[in-house]
């Protein structure tokens, strides 16, 4: 379990997500953060105040990589189906990145300050709102588009691709791209033309 010594708060965080996964929160102690880190009790309180804290940065870090990867698909001049496709690929990717923190910050939602719920909660409504007017956008450029009822399908989508860290192994037979493959044909059936164009 032990890692190389971490030398600033981001070393930190990372080794006490993976004390966090494999004893749950609260079960981890400082001194198992601090063993895990390679550096002293006292040290850990250099770059933090509490395991609180460190839980916080892990909000953080899944709050504002999501964001700036999702920025960098809304803010191009890509058609609507394009973009759908984009969104989610960089859900993928971002999953796979930061899978540990997706698990930690997902299943210790009691656990974390009120402030970063706080932040965390506006952060997911304003993805799902996102995600429901791409679904939307994408629909209107269909001659004949399907009626469906978009937060619907933009909550089931985006339900199936932050839990991916529960049951997809990026190391495993699937690669990431051949996931994103999957998901798009099965979003296909519901938006036309969303497949992977080299897909087809």
């Amino acid at each position: 379990m032990a890692r190389g010594r971490a030398t600033d708060t981001t070393a930190l965080v990372a080794a006490a997500a993976e004390v966090f996964r494999d004893k749950g929160y609260r079960n981890s102690t400082i001194d198992d953060i601090a063993e895990a880190a390679g550096i002293s009790r006292p040290t850990v309180y250099k770059y933090t105040k509490s395991k609180q804290h460190l839980l916080d940065l892990m909000v953080e870090v899944v709050t504002s990589d999501m964001s700036r990867r999702m920025r960098e698909v809304f803010d191009t001049a890509d058609d609507p189906p394009e973009k759908l496709r984009r969104a989610v690929r960089t859900h993928i990717e971002s999953a796979v990145t930061n899978r540990t923190f997706y698990a930690i910050v997902l299943s210790e939602q009691t656990e974390v300050s009120d402030a970063s719920r706080e932040l965390f909660n506006k952060w997911a409504r304003g993805v799902t709102r996102e995600f429901e007017q791409l679904v939307a956008d994408c629909l209107h450029t269909q001659p004949n588009p399907p009626v469906i009822d978009t937060f619907i399908a933009a909550n089931l989508v985006l339900s199936m691709l932050t839990s991916l860290h529960r049951w997809y192994d990026p190391a495993g037979e699937v690669s990431p791209a051949q996931l994103t493959e999957e998901i798009l044909a099965l979003l296909a059936t519901l938006v036309p033309g969303l497949a992977e164009p080299n897909a087809r």
